[in-house]
């Protein structure tokens, strides 16, 4: 072990000076306010279920729970000491900050021998492309000799997970040799500090589009979580600067970051998008990877520059782009060579991404064939990008199909509603708007009516595996559930 771990503890004495917090003894030794602070920290959560003997249990207060009513059940598993911001009245140490939340991440970081520190880590945020970005920057990297895992939307239930868990996973990944760990970073994480106490070899921003605003009181406050990541954690901040957004970033980042690497889209040129990737040029040098969609350029070009800020040969990059692969859920072909019509999956969510999909899906289907968008939007999050998500569709495809996404507790037929309000068309009135609620259904609809030479775009889902409705969380995934549909059109076609 090179650092910290439940095998290499820290004391309770210790974490209280690391965090700034106030120590107070356990309950019958307070009058010694040195008795206790020897103790051992084995381990960290703010999860009174994931709570394991000796560990530190972080009463986080949030929106809808207060995690110091949860301190007896952790007690009960076996915690040995609380980080707390108000004292109860326990018989284990507590350590009291004004902030339990803010404090977390660099507790996080000391139980878990920080981490950040021994092994390089690189952060990716921005409102489309995180998750591309993360594996392209992987798989250069490791067609350059580094040895690299990647943490993001795809492996766990956060894009980023709390700090607990993201410092104990760097940490195994420290502990197993891994040269270079590359971050999902959303802007969830950075407003509630899951990755304070952290430190990155590099943060790279993508773009800034209209997403998060249930969270965010505005996109100057979605702006602002993100620029966290360029406040000084960062060694050096790769910005796309042709998004207006990332050239206030590198304004801002030149005070507070060693250096600054500018990158655009356009870094990738002379793009050719075709059924089996991407061609162009980086640099001077030819490129091709097996990303599809014209609009993956941009998350090439995004890094590649990272490579390139992380002292990568620029050949080297320019040869490692060719294991850049397909990301399941983004613009992921399920259709195969038997198949007459093109069918893709991918993660569009939101309105500058649906648009960018369906743009860069025309260009894979026959000349002449028309473009379909299956899609709905979730309930019980920003409402206000329903329309613009209609109106995205309403521009690019030929044929819009609206169902359910994850519906949540709100009403699916309503959402639908506030998404045609955003297209011009109407439900019906022509076969080129129809409303199709359930999520099978609407995907069987398209595959069976596409014409030869179609393209469908089943958007919104992507890698999940799930739907959630009405407080459920039942199974689906649109990829095999497309496939299930071809199968049959194949069938009748025969």
């Amino acid at each position: 072990m090179n650092g910290r771990s439940p095998e290499n503890p820290i004391t309770v004495g210790e974490l209280t000076a690391i965090v700034g917090g106030a120590y107070v003894a356990p309950r019958r030794q307070r009058g010694d306010q040195a008795a206790g602070s020897e103790a051992l920290v084995r381990g960290i959560t703010h999860d009174s279920r994931s709570v394991t003997p000796g560990a530190l249990f972080g009463c986080v207060v949030g929106q809808h729970h207060d995690g110091h009513s949860f301190a007896a059940e952790a007690l009960a598993a076996g915690a040995g000491a609380l980080l707390v911001s108000q004292v109860l009245d326990v018989e284990v140490p507590q350590i009291v900050v004004p902030d339990v939340r803010a404090a977390l991440g660099p507790a996080s970081a000391a139980v878990w021998g920080q981490p950040w520190r021994r092994c390089k880590v690189v952060g990716v945020t921005g409102t489309a492309g995180k998750t591309t970005v993360t594996h392209a920057i992987a798989a250069i990297a490791g067609a350059c000799g580094t040895t690299c895992e990647v943490m993001g939307t795809l492996d766990g239930t956060h894009t980023t997970p709390e700090a607990p868990d993201l410092c104990r996973r760097l940490s195994q990944a420290a502990d197993d040799g891994v040269e270079m760990v590359v971050l999902e970073v959303s802007s969830h994480a950075l407003a509630q500090g899951r990755i304070d106490g952290g430190r990155f070899a590099a943060g790279v921003f993508t773009n800034l589009g209209h997403e998060h605003l249930d969270f965010h009181e505005s996109m100057e406050d979605y702006f602002s979580a993100k620029a966290r990541l360029f406040d000084g954690r960062s060694d050096i901040a790769v910005l796309n600067v042709a998004d207006p957004w990332g050239r206030r970033l590198a304004l801002m980042a030149a005070g507070t970051t060693a250096g600054v690497v500018e990158w655009r889209p356009s870094d990738f040129g002379g793009v050719v998008a075709t059924p089996d990737g991407l061609s162009g040029q980086w640099r001077g040098r030819p490129v091709h990877c097996g990303l599809l969609g014209r609009f993956n350029a941009a998350n090439v070009a995004a890094a590649a520059a990272a490579a390139g800020a992380l002292g990568f040969d620029d050949d080297a990059i320019a040869a490692a782009i060719a294991a850049v692969p397909p990301v399941r859920g983004r613009l992921w072909p399920v259709s195969g060579p038997d198949d007459d019509i093109t069918v893709l999956v991918d993660y569009a969510h939101k309105p500058d991404a649906l648009g960018a999909a369906l743009t860069s899906a025309r260009e894979l289907g026959a000349s002449g064939g028309r473009l379909w968008a299956v899609f709905g939007a979730g309930g019980d999050r920003d409402h206000s990008k329903r329309a613009l998500m209609g109106a995205a569709a309403d521009r690019h495809a030929d044929v819009v199909v609206l169902t359910s996404d994850n519906p949540r507790s709100e009403d699916p037929a309503q959402i639908a509603t506030d998404i045609a309000a955003g297209a011009r068309r109407r439900p019906d009135a022509d076969g080129s708007l129809h409303l199709e609620l359930d999520r099978s259904s609407a995907i069987a609809y398209a595959v069976r009516n596409a014409h030869a030479g179609d393209v469908v775009v089943v958007a919104g889902k992507g890698h999940e595996t799930a739907q959630v409705r009405a407080g459920h969380s039942v199974p689906f995934d649109d990829a095999v559930v497309a496939a299930e549909h071809l199968h049959r059109r194949r069938s009748a076609l025969r």
